[in-house]
This record gives C-alpha cells, structure tokens and sequence, in this order.
C-alpha cells in the first residue's frame, strides 16, 4: 500500500470513529418517548434510512439500511457503508467505495426532549476500510443539538 493510500485509509478510519454521525432526514420524526437518532441537522429520527458519519461533507454514510428491531434501548439493521476515499488527489475526484455492513445502535443519551442512541457499532461480515471486522462509532450529533 503506497503512503498516500496508507494515511488517507487512516484518515478516514479516524473520522468514522471520532467523527459527528447524523441521520438523513428521510426517516419518520421521533414522536415523544421514542429513542432516536440525532441527523446532522440536529433533528431526531426513527429509523432512518441513512446515517451520515461525516456530516461535514457527507463522505462518509451508511444508507439503504433496513431495521430489523428498533426499541427503546437498541436497534438493529443492516445497509451499506459508502465511503469517499478521497484518492488519488481530492475528495472532489475520490472513488468512493461500498461494503455491507450490520448495525447495532446503543449507548442512550439525553436529547433535546428526547432520547437518542449515542453508539453505533458496524460489522463488515466482507472486510471494510483498512480490513476492520468491525468499528464502534461515537453519535456525537446528540451532544451538538
């Protein structure tokens, strides 16, 4: 792997694990007493159908996710990872690249008249960036709204 591969891989695994995660508001308003997901916006949604990992540019997202169980505590699905790779020169000319993934949000948090999942785990039952297995995300868009 040559070094300009090798830093913009971690770069980006480093902005997945730290980075702001939101949700797409194409997902139904969380109505009261509902445990949601924070989007980027701020806005808290059940069920979204894509969560944005990278709300400053959005290069990084999981959509086309399909939940399997969402309650109070937890929620599960599966989708699809995309991620600009920024390569070879710019984020503007970066191939972006896809790898299914399974999601488990937890980790419940006190939102603006509401509680949010402030956790998503993502498996890659394929290999994802960098050959993770798996990688455990903060929600910090609950902690900005």
């Amino acid at each position: 792997m040559n070094r300009r591969l090798a830093l913009s891989v971690l770069s980006a695994v480093s902005l997945v694990t730290v980075g702001a995660v939101g949700a797409l508001a194409s997902a139904t308003a969380a109505p009261a007493g509902t445990t949601s997901v924070i989007n980027c916006a701020g806005k808290a949604v059940v069920k979204p159908s894509s969560i944005t990992i990278t709300c400053a540019d959005a290069g990084v997202s999981v959509n086309s996710i399909t939940w399997s169980s969402w309650n109070p505590a937890a929620a599960t699905g599966k989708g699809t990872l995309s991620w600009n790779t920024c390569l070879p020169e710019n984020c503007a000319a970066g191939k972006v690249v896809t790898y299914p993934v399974t999601i488990k949000l937890g980790g419940l948090a006190h939102a603006p008249k509401s509680l949010a999942f402030s956790k998503m785990t993502l498996g890659f039952p394929q290999g994802g960036p960098a050959s993770l297995d798996s990688g455990t995300y903060v929600l910090d868009s609950v902690t900005h709204s």
